[in-house]
């Protein structure tokens, strides 16, 4: 649990993590040694065990969140899965890797997050990238050569006012060394 408050609080303040991969399993290591505590001290029934629900009751929660669906169920199931959810992995190659921020349900379009390779264990964030618009990842392309990295898109642009929609290609310098 230390290693994941740690994490989490040098990813907000000197923008440095754990590698993605890493971060979540030990996400996953918490909540199974949370479920086995939650049984083991159900009986004899001990204070802990009040504890230990929140880790038993969350994916429970979660399943009928998304069974039931509406937008208070919506609201609640973003509540309860923003410490967990997995960003989600867009492109990456050997030194940059981009992702899909989680915003939860009523967040705003397409936030991706820029982080850099470090160390094998690590990531230090770079940019944060908000095109308010849905990128085709499927198209882009990520390359890094000499100290500079950029990111090549194609993506609909969407004028409000005369309702006009074209594709562009974006270049995005994400890292100059």
């Amino acid at each position: 649990m230390g290693f994941a408050v740690l994490n989490f609080t040098l990813k907000k303040t000197i923008e440095i993590s754990l590698n993605y991969r890493f971060a979540y399993l030990i996400t996953v290591l918490i909540y199974t040694s949370g479920i086995i505590l939650f049984f083991w001290n159900f009986k004899p029934f001990k204070k802990r065990v009040i504890y230990f629900s929140v880790y038993f009751i969350t994916p429970i929660l979660t399943l009928l969140f998304w069974l039931f669906g509406g937008i208070f169920f919506g609201l609640l199931a973003s509540i309860v899965l923003y410490p967990i959810y997995p960003s989600e992995i867009k492109t990456q190659n050997e030194k940059i890797v981009v992702y899909k921020k989680y915003q939860g349900f009523m967040g705003a379009c397409c936030p991706y997050e820029v982080t850099e390779k470090k160390y094998w264990l690590l990531e230090k964030k770079i940019m944060d990238i908000n095109l308010y618009e849905a990128i085709d990842f499927g198209k882009a392309s990520l390359k890094s050569k000499d100290g500079k990295s950029e990111l090549k898109i194609r993506y609909n642009k969407y004028e409000f006012g005369p309702e006009i929609s074209e594709e562009t290609d974006t270049i995005i310098n994400i890292k100059t060394e």
